[in-house]
């Protein structure tokens, strides 16, 4: 019995439900290095999402309990995804593939704006190489705070002001925007994208 050979566009039909099998199949079929970051932050935006979900669940969860969520999600999605690697310190979640990609993400429950600049610090001279392909990170908000746009929003006017050197570019929504500055090691344009999981839970149905 023959076994039956199915076309890319077939098996994209078959993904069709899935989120989650497409975002693999991205990060298989990736050709370049902005390919595969792609297919990293299509990841990270769904594993963010499902949190979000479930967020009930995740309220005394601990910044490193939150980010091996995150590294498990993407480890259901065949990335090689990993927890406090060491690459110049402890890195929250790291993501290597082909061709020497590497990209880091800092996390950071949003307890002050301080906290928030002490993890871009550690992402941007610490973690990050700055190398071809290397060039790209994250910075990963928790916020258990109301209105997370807001906080979003007041971030980037802190990070402007503490950073005179970093460029900031819009996203395509209020809880992400994108930023770039050279990389200190390498003179390499380095290129970090914020983004906020919102984790508020206080329904008022508790109170009536």
């Amino acid at each position: 019995m023959t076994e039956k050979l199915y076309s890319l566009e077939e098996v994209y039909g078959l993904l069709g439900r899935s989120d989650a099998g497409q975002i693999h199949l991205r990060m298989i079929l990736a050709k370049s290095h902005a390919d595969q970051l792609s297919a990293v932050e299509a990841a990270v935006d769904w594993a963010g999402s499902e949190m979000t979900k479930n967020r009930h669940v995740k309220l005394d969860h601990s910044e490193d309990a939150l980010s091996i969520d995150l590294v498990t999600s993407l480890k259901a999605m065949g990335f090689q995804a990993s927890h406090d690697t060491q690459y110049g310190g402890h890195c929250d979640i790291v993501v290597e593939a082909k061709g020497q990609f590497l990209w880091i993400a800092e996390c950071k429950i949003h307890s002050s704006y301080d906290w928030l600049l002490k993890g871009f610090a550690q992402l941007d001279t610490r973690y990050s190489t700055g190398l071809p392909g290397q060039d790209a990170g994250e910075m990963i908000i928790y916020s258990r705070n109301q209105r997370a746009d807001q906080g979003m929003a007041s971030w980037k006017e802190r990070l402007k002001e503490a950073r005179p050197d970093v460029e900031f570019h819009d996203g395509d929504a209020k809880l992400m925007f994108r930023t770039t500055h050279t990389h200190e090691l390498t003179g390499a344009t380095f290129r970090v994208r914020h983004i906020c999981v919102p984790l508020y839970f206080k329904p008022v149905d508790r109170d009536l």
